[in-house]
């Protein structure tokens, strides 16, 4: 993946910020307290979920909110995407394309996370930034000094060692259910076992159904057939009834056509006189209101005439005010003339000033030079006082320790004699608890003193003496052992702890010496170069007083340099002034001519408003009678049309009369051959033929039935057969699935071990090879060991990483991280902040050099690094300075 860019808003010192990346290395420089280390937690928190302090903390003092966002380039589908969280309840992933928000909430983001991140679905995000992506400030080394256990507790969860274990857990739950679906299937056997004994039952009984069926169908064919031929007689009395209701509604219809004729030709009539009446006040008016159309159209033609006048009228105030601008303009070209020749003037005056101007300016140049070269050479002095007085406290507190690590060395010697001695006690504890344990069962046996395996007195006991209190005595004696055993158990734990904590005390001697060295080594070298530094510094009182001294006349001077340029480039426009001076008077004599135009075209329209009068008072006169003329003229135009309508509604009447009569004689012709009392009686005796045929068919349908069910009966038990059969082999399968899991639960019981050691052996390969590449030296090997501690091997001999100097510890610590990295997802970026912590000058060269090897190599996409030091400025391929 590639982080493009972060923006912060409201978090910790970043108010509203956005810091882009490139791919390759990138070195994070800034002052403290400028917010470099709060990127990379910005990050942390919003795409591994990864947060050391209440979330609160990282809003802005005073805001009530504050929002990451970081956008990224999935390793998935080289797409970007954008993750958004603030410290309310926001957290959500954008596609910026689709401008859609693919996931919500901490579930959904994460699973999103884990495929656009290349890792496995389930992987805890927070733990693989912790130990392998972006170690937090000031721990990178810290997990690797802690003892065996803590080190499996951290590693194995982000092996998921863990997981094969939780695996083999979970399948016993398996085991049981498989083992509980057997016993489903053997119950579900024995039921289908019952339902089969009344097969032979069912079999007789749909014989019996069969032929029950057979006779009923021949019953029911016999009534159908007479069903059959009553209803033929009744559909010819319904055909005679149908034919003579036809015609009664032809008469009905006949008679509703001639009422709605009569109120057409009503309504024809009124529209025709309506017609009349407009079409002659049509003609009373029609005059008048041709002279209004006339007016009209005259005030149309003068209205243009008086919007060019208005033109006219326009261009002549546009010449007046072409004049006024055109004065102003000659006044101010004669002043700027006057100008340029004072100008010409000065500039004789002001040139033999130059040359002073130029000595002292580089005078000045000079003094400033070594005045800044005297102040750089004092504020590194004040660096070097620094850096010394640091050293001196850390050598200090670096003999403090010393000391403490030689006293608290003192008994590492007692540490294995006493962890002998303890796992001796604990031993001997777990037989005697197990002794207890036994003879408290045997004395549950007891029965009046006697053996409970030969059933006789016990003859071992003395005289007087009973099995129940020889046992008692025996208890007595067996915990006192064990009370006694405990307690010295107590106070050697004790010992052991103090003996522990001598023994790693004992390892951190000769870190600490080693470091002791390198202080006083660092010492020196910079004690050398203040040294060197003050032999070297002027005289910086004397320097900013020659620089004052030179300033001064530099001001009294008045840069002449400077007013000569400004000067010259006012005296060189004197030939422009004079050729601006003879536009101006040519454009005067031009608008002297378009003021005669002017008056010439104004007098075209002297009488204009004269006849703008005129016709206004003619279509005032006449808009009377041009109203009422469009009041009738759509009334008057439809009288051709009335007139028709008229018509035809006259002999749409007449023809309505004469079918009603047609229709009338047909009704008393049809009516004579219909007799209603025979078709009554046909239809009662087709109902009670109907009746015995529903009867006979109801019966034939419940036998039906009847059989239809008892076939499905003994299909349903003939499949109750066959699924037994299915069952037998189902419980056969179901017992060799149990035997299957039981064998995987066994196998990932002893996987757990080989995977972390698989683990080991390829990131121990991946981090030897990158630590020779930090360290420049082949000749050493760095060994990842199967409890994860690093061990250097180095002429034949092992050296444990306690014993290792804090700049091999750092190297040795940051391979083993990008190796797991690696090996454990296709994430190809990785933090470091601060990893220079306790390196020399040669090993933090070669550190940052192999850093941005790394990826130049390809290896890694993206590293992001925060530091102090300006060694990684030369090697990275990007600086963002915050």
């Amino acid at each position: 993946m590639h982080i493009v860019s972060v923006e912060l808003e409201n978090i910790k010192s970043h108010r509203q910020a956005r810091f882009d990346f490139e791919r390759g290395t990138t070195a994070i420089m800034g002052e403290n307290g400028a917010g470099k280390t709060t990127i990379i937690e910005a990050i942390a928190w919003t795409l591994f979920d990864l947060i050391d302090y209440k979330k609160e903390d990282l809003v802005t003092r005073g805001q009530k909110k504050g929002t990451a966002k970081v956008r990224f380039v999935s390793s998935l589908d080289e797409r970007e995407y954008v993750v958004v969280r603030d410290t309310v309840a926001s957290y959500y992933v954008l596609d910026p394309v689709l401008d859609t928000r693919i996931a919500k909430g901490k579930e959904e983001v994460t699973r999103t996370l884990w495929q656009h991140l290349g890792v496995e679905v389930g992987t805890d995000l927070e733990a693989l930034f912790r130990r392998a992506i972006g170690v937090p400030q000031g721990t990178f080394t810290a997990i690797f000094l802690e003892s065996p256990a803590e080190r499996k507790k951290a590693f194995d969860a982000l092996l998921k060692v863990e997981e094969y274990r939780e695996g083999a857990q979970k399948l016993l739950e398996t085991s049981r259910y498989i083992e509980k679906q057997i016993q489903n299937v053997s119950l579900r056997i024995a039921n289908a076992e019952g339902q089969l004994s009344r097969f032979e039952e069912v079999e007789a009984a749909l014989a019996a159904a069969t032929a029950e069926v057979e006779r009923l169908s021949a019953e029911v064919a016999e009534l159908a057939e007479e069903t059959e031929s009553k209803r033929a007689a009744v559909k010819k009395f319904d055909e005679l009834e149908t034919r003579v209701a036809g015609f009664a509604a032809a008469v009905q219809k006949a008679a509703a056509e001639k009422s709605r004729a009569e109120l057409l030709l009503e309504q024809a009539t009124k529209a025709l006189d309506a017609a009349k009446d407009a079409s002659a006040a049509l003609e009373r008016v029609r005059a008048d209101h041709e002279k209004h159309l006339n007016a009209l159209g005259a005030l149309n033609e003068l209205e243009r005439e008086r919007a060019e006048r208005d033109k006219v009228l326009e261009q002549g105030r546009a010449v007046e005010t072409a004049e006024v601008k055109l004065k102003s303009d000659r006044t101010k070209a004669e002043e700027d003339l006057a100008r340029a020749h004072s100008a010409a003037r000065d500039v004789e005056a002001l040139t033999p000033k130059v040359e002073e101007q130029k000595r002292l300016e580089s005078g000045l140049q000079n003094a400033r030079e070594a005045l800044a070269e005297s102040k750089a050479k004092q504020q590194l002095i004040d660096s070097l006082d620094k850096d010394i007085e640091r050293l001196r406290d850390q050598y200090k507190k670096n003999q403090t320790d010393l000391k403490a690590a030689e006293a608290a060395a003192a008994g590492a010697a007692d540490v294995e004699a006493l962890r002998k001695r303890d796992a001796d006690i604990t031993r001997e504890l777990t037989q005697l608890r197990a002794q207890v344990e036994y003879d408290e069962r045997f004395q549950q046996e007891i029965k009046g003193g006697l053996c409970p395996i030969l059933s006789a007195k016990c003859l071992n006991l003395k005289e007087g003496q009973t099995l129940e209190g020889f046992l008692k005595s025996q208890f007595t004696e067996l915990k006192s052992r064990i009370a006694n055993l405990e307690t010295e158990q107590k106070t050697l734990s004790a010992s052991l702890k103090t003996a522990a904590d001598a023994e790693k005390a004992a390892e951190r001697l000769a870190v600490l010496r080693g470091r002791e060295t390198e202080i006083a080594d660092e010492g020196k070298r910079l004690k050398t170069q203040r040294e060197e530094t003050v032999a070297k510094i002027g005289d910086a009182a004397s320097l900013i007083g020659e620089v004052s001294k030179i300033e001064k006349q530099l001001k009294d001077l008045d840069d002449p340099r400077g007013r000569i340029k400004l000067l010259e480039k006012e005296a060189s426009r004197k030939s422009e002034i004079r050729s601006l001076l003879g536009e101006i008077e040519r454009n005067f004599e031009r608008l002297e001519s378009d003021r005669k135009v002017f008056v010439e075209r104004l007098d075209e329209f002297k009488n204009l408003d004269d006849r703008w009068k005129e016709a206004t008072s003619e279509r005032d006169a006449t808009v009377e009678s041009h109203r009422t003329f469009l009041q009738n003229e759509a009334a008057a135009k439809s009288l051709d049309e009335c007139e028709s309508k008229a018509a035809a509604a006259k002999s749409t009447l007449q023809k309505s009369a004469a079918d009603l009569n047609v229709a009338e004689a047909e009704l008393a012709e049809a009516s004579k051959g219909y007799d209603a009392d025979s078709h009554r009686d046909g239809k009662a005796a087709l109902i009670d033929a109907e009746r015995r045929y529903a009867s006979s068919k109801a019966n034939l349908d419940s036998n039906a039935n009847q059989k239809s069910k008892l076939e499905q009966d003994l299909r349903k038990l003939a499949d109750i057969k066959m699924e037994m059969q299915s069952e037998f082999h189902e419980k056969e399968r179901l017992q060799k699935v149990l035997e299957a899991t039981e064998f995987i639960r066994e196998t990932l019981k002893e996987a757990a071990p080989r995977v972390a050691r698989n683990y080991v052996h390829h990131v121990a390969l991946e981090a030897n090879q990158m630590f020779r590449d930090i360290t420049g030296n082949a000749e050493r090997t760095l060994k990842w060991t199967e409890d994860y501690g690093i061990v250097l091997e180095e002429d034949g001999h092992d050296r444990p990483f306690g014993n290792l100097s804090g700049g091999e510890q750092m190297s040795a610590a940051l391979s083993v991280r990008l190796a797991l990295l690696k090996q454990l997802s296709d994430i190809r970026i990785a933090f470091f902040d601060e990893p220079t912590t306790n390196m020399d000058a040669a090993r933090r060269e070669r550190l940052a050099e192999q850093i941005s090897q790394i990826t130049q190599k390809q290896t890694f996409d993206q590293l992001l690094v925060i530091s102090h030091d300006d060694t990684f400025e030369h090697y990275v391929d990007n600086v963002l300075n915050v």
